[in-house]
C-alpha cells in the first residue's frame, strides 16, 4: 500500500494528502511559521489538494488544476504546493481578498510591494528581514477586512538562485545562516517571530510601493498615482466569490487611504536600509489609513433598464459601474465577474458616451482635442476601442436592424 498521509491546516475545511511524498512533508515544520497543521488518520471530506510522487516526479493535484502540476525536485514541489495551498485557503475563506505582493511592517503599518513576478520583491523582503524589519509576506498577502488590514500567511520567505551580484557579504551570510530548505532553484529562510509575523497576525496597510530596479541608482522614493497602484493591485488580486464591484470598491478605498510611491533603486541592501529609515516614524508625517476619509460607495447601476441607443450610435451600458481615478476609468461589469481599465483617452471616450454618439462624432471630438494627431490613426484607434468595449458589453451599439 502506498504511503499516504492526511494533514489538516487551520482555516481549511478539507485535508491535504501526501502520497509517497515524505520529503515534501518533512519541510512543513521549517516553512510554515505558526500556521498550525496536524496529521489525521481519517477525514470527513476528500482532500482539497494532493501531492503524489510517481515515476515523473511529484504531481500536485486539485480540482482547479487541469492537468496536474508536475515537479521533479521536492523543493520545487514544495513551492508549487504552497502556491496551491494559498489558493485553497482563499477558496475556503471566500470573503478574503488576496494580493500577489510582498509586505513588511514598519512603524506599525504595512508597506506593500504589489509588483509582478520577478520584480525583486522577494530579495528586497529578505533584505528587510536581514535589516531587522518584520516581514508579513514575500509573495501573497490576504486582506481580511474592508478597513484594509493585511494578514500574515505565516510562510517562510523563498529566494531564487542565483542571488543578485550586488548583495553585501553581510546579507549573504545572513541568508546562509538562515537557510533551512534548499533545492536547485529555490531556498527558504528560517526567521523568528520578530522577523516574520506568525500566521493570522494582522496590521493596517499604510503604503504601496512599486519597485523600479535601475542600474547604479541610489534609492529614491517618488510619488505614484492612485491609478497606477490600483491597476497593479487589481491585476494582482485573486478572490473566489467576491463580486467585481465589491473588489473595485474595497481596493479603491484601501489604495485611497494609503500613501503611494515608486521606489527606484539598484541594490536591495541599500533599498532595505532606505525604506527602514524613511518609514520607521512615518505615523506622524506620512498619510496613513487613519488620516483619510473613506470615499463614497459607488452608485450601483445594475437595477437600471437597458435601452439600445439610436441606430448607428454607441452609448455606455447603464448597468456598468465606474470608478474614475486620476483621470482613468475602472469599470465593473454587470455580471460582477471582471474589472476593466481604460487609459485617459479611453476614459474620455467613455465619458462622452454618456449620450449616444456615432463613431464619426467620437473621431471628430478627439481630432478637435488633438489637431496635430493623424486623422486616419484616430479613426483606427477609435474603431478598435469601440469594438473592444462593445464585445465586452461595456458599450451598447444601436444596430440599423434593431
Amino acid at each position: 500500500m502506498a504511503d499516504r498521509l492526511l494533514v489538516k491546516f487551520d482555516g481549511l475545511s478539507n485535508p491535504i494528502a501526501l502520497v509517497e511524498s515524505s520529503e515534501v512533508y518533512a519541510c512543513f515544520p521549517k516553512v510554515f511559521h505558526e500556521w498550525r497543521f496536524v496529521e489525521t488518520a481519517t477525514a470527513d471530506s476528500d482532500p482539497v489538494l494532493t501531492v503524489r510522487r510517481d515515476l515523473q516526479g511529484y504531481r500536485i493535484e486539485a480540482d482547479w488544476l487541469q492537468p496536474p502540476l508536475v515537479r521533479v525536485d521536492h523543493v520545487d514541489a514544495l513551492c508549487g504546493f504552497i502556491a496551491e495551498l494559498i489558493r485553497a485557503f482563499i477558496n475556503d475563506n471566500t470573503r478574503l481578498l488576496c494580493l500577489h505582493g510582498a509586505a513588511a511592517e514598519i512603524g506599525g503599518q504595512l508597506v506593500i510591494f504589489p509588483n509582478r513576478y520577478r520584480a525583486g520583491k522577494s530579495v528586497l523582503s529578505a533584505c528587510l528581514a536581514a535589516a531587522g524589519v518584520r516581514l508579513f509576506a514575500d509573495d501573497v498577502l490576504p486582506i481580511v477586512d474592508k478597513n484594509g488590514h493585511g494578514m500574515a500567511p505565516g510562510i517562510a520567505p523563498r529566494l531564487r538562485v542565483p542571488l543578485p551580484e550586488n548583495l553585501s557579504a553581510r546579507t549573504r551570510e545572513f541568508f546562509d545562516l538562515r537557510t533551512v530548505v534548499r533545492g536547485e532553484r529555490y531556498f527558504y529562510l528560517d526567521l523568528a517571530s520578530a522577523e516574520l509575523a506568525p500566521h493570522g497576525t494582522t496590521a493596517p496597510i499604510g503604503a504601496f510601493v512599486l519597485l523600479e530596479r535601475t542600474q547604479d541608482a541610489s534609492p529614491e522614493l517618488l510619488p505614484a498615482g492612485e491609478s497606477d497602484i490600483l491597476k497593479q493591485v487589481i491585476w494582482q488580486n485573486f478572490a473566489r466569490e467576491v463580486d467585481a464591484l465589491e473588489i473595485l470598491h474595497r481596493l479603491r478605498d484601501i489604495v485611497s487611504r494609503a500613501s503611494c510611491y515608486r521606489l527606484r533603486y539598484s541594490s536591495a541592501d541599500d533599498a532595505a536600509a532606505f525604506l527602514k529609515a524613511n518609514f520607521k516614524n512615518w505615523a506622524g508625517s506620512a498619510p496613513t489609513a487613519t488620516e483619510h476619509e473613506p470615499k463614497a460607495p459607488f452608485p450601483s447601476g445594475r437595477a437600471r433598464t437597458v435601452h439600445n441607443p439610436l441606430a448607428g450610435c454607441y452609448q455606455r451600458n447603464p448597468v456598468i459601474t465606474e470608478a474614475l481615478v486620476d483621470g482613468e476609468s475602472f469599470l465593473a461589469d454587470a455580471e460582477g465577474a471582471s474589472i476593466h481599465h481604460l487609459n485617459p483617452v479611453g476614459s474620455a471616450i467613455w465619458q462622452a458616451l454618456a449620450k449616444p454618439l456615432t463613431a464619426g462624432q467620437i473621431v471628430g471630438l478627439l481630432h478637435a482635442a488633438f489637431p496635430e494627431a493623424d486623422l486616419k490613426q484616430i479613426e483606427q484607434d477609435v474603431g478598435a476601442l469601440l469594438d473592444k468595449l462593445t464585445a465586452r458589453g461595456l458599450v451598447l451599439y444601436g444596430d440599423d436592424n434593431d
